[in-house]
């Protein structure tokens, strides 16, 4: 598979056999009430099927749309070419005194004899953006750089009151917002790349390349782990770590939760209607820029949905842009997530507006 439409095509046709395999499954059900296994295992393999060729169209979107890194030294000042030369002098060949000799004329801050030595800018700047792409939560949350220890934020528990009156009616006085404050430490993760002598020493090597993705691929998994449930204690506390609350019995710096009403499982009846509750649960204002977050075997299961007209509610992305849906919201797998398991209570799905709901 080498080309978009190609890969759009392959996904195009794994989805229409994925439809047809459940359609049978489903029609089993509705008329014996259990399912052959040579149509489960089947409608298994397509799933799977489905996952891959829509994960090669993501990675192909993705190769389309970054940026070639800017390898040349034309862009750099004279400063910072000699740096960078110095710090990849000193991966290669364990030599600082290249790298001391330069951040001592430069009176740099970001070396320390028994630390290490910062890496240049440009790399800090390319890892930045291979950790958007790679971490699925940091892409959708609300992302913000500061150079304190904590951020406070102040947040609106209510609004305002104000109503209509007459020109010469009395204007009776108005509640005040309420605002509550939040208070986000910032919490530090590191990375130890290691690299044997061998192929430092090969010409061929990029090792900025290999500096870059080693650091972004590692640190992406452990941070997207914490976003998700961290328990607040040296990482970030993750939004699934936060207590929730029946819908219904909403509570400041709690999250409302849904029932499915079976345990691991959609019900049986009706089992899409869980899904358009949870959209009608948010508040409009919210709902333009929420998605579904979910972990790989919900998301296998979701996709087996249809509604009442016999139409599904996952849609693959096919366009442009390889976006899939659920009841038109996008939906993003996210592997850390707690998958579906049989009689198994978990949050295995979540409807969010991430850039209004988790500060990074």
């Amino acid at each position: 598979m080498e080309t978009v439409r190609d890969a759009v095509n392959e996904l195009s046709c794994a989805f229409e056999e994925f439809k047809s395999i459940n359609d049978a499954r489903l029609h089993s059900l509705e008329k014996t009430g259990k399912v052959d296994n040579l149509i489960e295992q089947k409608l298994s393999r397509l799933n799977a099927e489905v996952d891959r060729t829509y994960d090669q169209l993501n990675k192909l979107q993705l190769s389309f749309k970054r940026p070639a890194f800017e390898d040349s030294e034309g862009s750099l000042s004279f400063a910072e070419q000699e740096r960078k030369s110095a710090f990849f002098h000193y991966i290669r060949k364990g030599d600082e005194s290249k790298l001391s000799q330069f951040e001592a004329k430069s009176l740099s801050t970001g070396s320390d004899p028994d630390g290490g030595y910062f890496i240049p800018q440009i790399v800090s700047d390319r890892i930045g953006r291979e950790l958007a792409d790679l971490s699925p939560i940091r892409a959708l949350a609300s992302v913000m750089t500061i150079s304190s220890s904590a951020v406070d934020l102040l947040v609106d528990k209510d609004k305002a009151e104000v109503g209509w009156v007459a020109e010469t009616g009395d204007r009776p006085e108005t509640t005040s917002p309420k605002l509550g404050k939040i208070r986000i430490p910032v919490h530090e993760l590191y990375a130890k790349p290691r690299a044997t002598q061998k192929l430092l020493d090969d010409a061929r090597v990029n090792v900025e390349e290999w500096l870059s993705n080693r650091i972004s691929t590692k640190m992406a998994q452990v941070e997207n782990k914490a976003f998700l449930d961290g328990n607040g204690e040296n990482k970030p506390k993750g939004f699934l770590a936060y207590e929730t609350v029946v819908r219904g019995g909403l509570e400041w710096g709690k999250i409302e939760h849904l029932i499915t009403g079976k345990k691991g499982a959609f019900a049986e009846a009706n089992p899409e209607d869980i899904l358009v509750e949870a959209i009608h649960a948010m508040k409009a204002e919210y709902q333009k820029g929420a998605v579904w977050l979910m972990s790989p075997s919900a998301h296998a299961a979701a996709r087996k949905l249809k509604d009442k007209n016999g139409l599904y509610l996952w849609h693959p992305g096919l366009g442009t842009e390889p976006i899939s849906t659920l009841l038109g919201y996008k939906v993003v797998i996210v592997d850390d997530m707690p998958s579906l398991t049989a009689d198994t209570a978990s949050n295995s799905i979540v409807f969010a507006n991430m850039k209004e709901g988790y500060q990074i």
